[in-house]
């Protein structure tokens, strides 16, 4: 059988400091890839309500649309001129 030697007591703090450094890093690691998974998560419901807003917006265009024909809608104000396209069609 062997005998046990030791490290100096310098040399096993140095590398008990690195180890617990090491482990610190990997935990940093672990909590940032779970931040990254939360937030692709929430930024694919946010693109998911983009698109469901932009598509209610579309059909509310679609119903103005409809009602008043080709015109061209002032977003701030609520207030719309007729195309040429609808003037002439009005006219005719």
């Amino acid at each position: 059988m062997s005998d046990l030697k030791e490290i100096t007591k310098e040399e096993f703090k140095n590398i008990n400091e690195i180890q617990i450094e090491n482990s610190q890093n990997i935990n940093q690691l672990g909590i940032l890839e779970f931040q990254i998974q939360k937030l692709t998560k929430e930024k694919l419901n946010i693109t998911n309500n983009i698109e469901l807003t932009e598509q209610k917006f579309q059909d509310e265009l679609k119903k103005v649309e409809k009602k008043y024909g080709n015109i061209n809608l002032d977003l701030s104000t609520g207030k719309f001129t007729e195309t040429k396209e609808n003037s002439e069609l009005i006219t005719k």
